[in-house]
């Protein structure tokens, strides 16, 4: 009898990458982890493994399994990858060359959108969607369809297509940081990585840790602590990174704490739990940023309906 060696599709999805939290891991290999449990923050010992992950995160529903992660081994380990790369280029000095500068950008980018909260948001949105298009469409099938056959026009979508939606949100996740101009925008800013071995503190990272303002605004920066020790910052006004870089190490680093641990919303880590308190004074206290504005979901779902605006042509 021959036995066939299957591929282990991956099922923990590291929205905070292995080789990204494995810079805050200590002699033991570990990293402290302090997670809100009901409004409890809990800490403990973590391998960068065993921490930042939730099963299925990107798992695409209703495709053929050997489909169901294509997300995850596509998409997202690419752009952990080529984003490895980059931050050890980054941390010895080395100089990045343009691939190294987009991989980069678009990594920090995808931290914006690959939370549990950001995908199940972009998975409603288009199954709503769905429902939409296909709602719209029930009085012309049912005016058209054979005689014989008492479907309505959703169930015969879903018998031809069942995993539509999934299939939908997962391209649109994957289409927002792939092909955003901002990647671009990002690649082309000036780039500075402030050392912060001075500090009294270090610094910590979150399950939102990217602090910024928007592109479009003509102050805009992206600072993302990218180690204890080590923090990355881009903006437009290379001004703004050369006062930065001059500030107290110390007053830096409590700013970018306060920053990413306000912003998270379950999870925060760190060298140790040394800064416990902190922590517990500001995780969650900084709102969640709006992925979808009410504006832009029902201007989707008008789509989706086949309506038109008034002034269209």
């Amino acid at each position: 009898m021959r036995y066939i060696r299957t591929m282990q599709l991956p099922r923990k999805h590291h929205y905070k990458p292995q080789f990204f939290l494995g810079r805050w891991a200590g002699k033991d290999r570990q990293l402290c982890e302090m997670k809100l449990i009901h409004g409890k923050l809990v800490s403990s010992r973590r391998s960068p493994a065993g921490t930042g992950y939730i099963k299925d995160l990107y798992r695409t529903a209703g495709v053929a399994e050997e489909r169901s992660q294509d997300l995850e081994t596509n998409f997202m380990s690419p752009i952990d990858n080529g984003a490895a790369t980059a931050l050890q280029k980054l941390t010895s000095g080395r100089l990045l060359d343009a691939d190294d500068r987009i991989a980069w950008a678009r990594f920090m980018l995808s931290l914006i959108y690959r939370n549990r909260e950001c995908v199940e948001t972009i998975k409603t949105h288009m199954a709503n969607m769905w429902d939409e298009g296909t709602g719209a469409l029930e009085a012309e099938w049912a005016a058209n369809r054979d005689p014989h056959d008492q479907r309505t026009f959703a169930e015969v979508t879903a018998s031809r297509e069942p995993a539509a939606a999934a299939i939908s949100a997962t391209n649109m996740m994957a289409d927002i940081i792939a092909n955003s101009r901002a990647v671009p925008d990002i690649a082309s800013m000036p780039w500075i990585r402030i050392d912060l071995r001075a500090s009294e503190r270090p610094l910590m990272t979150s399950d939102r840790p990217l602090v910024f303002i928007p592109l479009e605004n003509p102050k805009a920066y992206m600072a993302l602590p990218i180690g204890p020790h080590d923090l990355f910052v881009a903006a437009r006004d290379d001004q703004f990174l050369m006062a930065l870089a001059a500030r107290n190490p110390t007053l830096i680093a409590r700013q970018m704490n306060k920053d990413v641990v306000s912003q998270a919303r379950q999870f925060v880590w760190g060298v140790d739990d040394d800064q416990l308190d902190f922590v517990r004074t500001y995780v969650g206290a900084a709102p969640d940023r709006v992925i979808i504005t009410d504006a832009q979901r029902e201007e989707a779902l008008a789509a989706a309906r086949g309506w038109q605006p008034a002034d269209a042509g």
